[in-house]
């Protein structure tokens, strides 16, 4: 018997899915097998006093109620049968205002309050404002209309209506407190969830948090240990060009030393970084270009211009870029400049047609031997620019334009 109890009272539903709709489907349920055992007891009440009229409206209301109440236990949906019986409540209400004359109606106004309470506690705000408004408008337009004979009535209730009022009455009052019981008991375990919830996302954030650290201190390790070797490797290239006597040799050594600190440059400024996902270029740009214009030593004054509207960029499209530029820069210097008055190297990189970036390089000089066909220095940059999945355009004349348009690549 108490198993059985139990199960009725404090039933587990198969189907709850997340709190929300747990607590939604325990309120409904609690709340309209309280609806049910109250109702219930108000029919007899008034059957027994001889409201016939009145205690027929309210058993339709309570089979309405109880047949609600079953579904609920017997299939975990809430929402359908809610919905039906307070648009039956509401109904169940209203009728007697217009059909039942010669009877006390002041109670009423307490049903709707409880038809209202209900709406709003189970089946949302929206249905909650729709009963408030029909309701408001019911209850206006009768007592607009019969409030004097209302008033009369109550001065002349009977022994059997003066009791059927006050345990109506009492009645409403005790389902009005067990809404609001519910209610707030019901916002209180939500409360003490969250705060639960709260407190394993918590200790799960800080074991992220801590991951996290751990992770971007090994990432700088990487890239501090990768900058290293590379300036080892270049170390080997300057002490290895030492033992070339051969000025074309010599030439070459330089142009791959030059490209092996363009990458080493990159790792350099991600240990540096806080993000270690991305560069920040105009920073990266600048220290390339001035780097490589100090290093040729040419014995003139090389102005450099650059404008980025970029901010950062991934990993995976930076080293490409770098290495196209270490490319140009290094030619601009060898070859481009016979009049050292007016030496000036323009690097653009912006935006292009929303996604896409544009790098445009120009130079105030004129290319010599790189820029014929089929030379290293333009096959290296068509084919960086190949792996950016991108577009080259050059121009010559009257000044060399280089215009390499791509989707920058997002790391993975």
């Amino acid at each position: 018997m108490l198993k059985l109890l139990q199960s009725v009272f404090f039933p587990k539903f198969a189907n709850e899915t997340n709190f929300e709709d747990e607590t939604r489907l325990t309120l409904a349920y609690r709340m309209s097998l309280f609806l049910a055992v109250s109702i219930g007891i108000l029919s007899v009440i008034l059957f027994i006093y001889f409201h016939i009229e009145v205690a027929f409206i309210t058993l339709i209301a309570f089979f309405t109620v109880l047949v609600a109440t079953i579904y609920i236990y017997r299939t975990g949906k809430f929402r359908t049968p809610t919905i039906i019986f307070n648009l039956i409540g509401a109904i169940s209400c209203t009728i007697p205002l217009f059909l039942l004359e010669n009877e006390p109606h002041f109670l009423n106004s307490l049903w709707m309050t409880i038809n209202i309470l209900f709406a709003f506690i189970v089946i949302g705000s929206k249905w909650g404002i729709g009963f408030t408004i029909f309701h408001a408008i019911t209850q206006s337009i009768y007592y607009y209309y019969y409030l004097d004979d209302q008033m009369e009535i109550m001065r002349n209730l009977t022994h059997e209506q003066l009791i059927a009022t006050v345990v109506n009455g009492a009645i409403c009052f005790l389902i009005i407190g067990y809404l609001g019981w519910e209610n707030i008991r019901t916002n209180e375990l939500g409360r003490k969830k969250l705060n639960e919830a709260q407190d394993v996302l918590q200790v799960q954030y800080n074991i992220i948090s801590k991951q996290n650290e751990e992770k971007t201190v090994m990432l700088k390790e990487i890239h501090h240990r990768v900058k290293n070797n590379l300036q080892i490797i270049t170390s080997l290239l300057r002490l290895q060009s030492r033992e070339l006597e051969n000025p074309e040799a010599i030439a070459k050594f330089k142009d791959a030393t030059h490209r092996v600190i363009a990458m080493s440059m990159i790792h350099e400024k991600m240990y540096q970084s806080d993000h270690l996902s991305t560069l920040h270029l105009r920073e990266y740009l600048h220290d390339l270009s001035s780097d490589l214009v100090s290093s040729y030593q040419s014995g003139y004054h090389v102005n450099l211009k650059i404008d980025c509207d970029i901010d950062s960029i991934g990993l995976r499209s930076i080293v490409p870029i770098a290495l196209i530029l270490n490319e140009l820069i290094s030619n601009s210097l060898k070859y481009a400049f016979d009049d050292y008055d007016n030496c000036l190297i323009s690097i653009s990189f912006m935006h292009y047609q929303g996604k896409k970036c544009k790098l445009i390089y120009k130079d105030s000089g004129t290319w010599k031997a790189p820029s014929r066909q089929g030379s290293f220095g333009l096959d290296l940059i068509e084919s960086l620019t190949d792996q950016l999945e991108g577009t080259m355009d050059l121009k010559t004349y009257p000044e060399t334009i280089f215009e390499i348009t791509f989707s920058p690549q997002e790391d993975h």
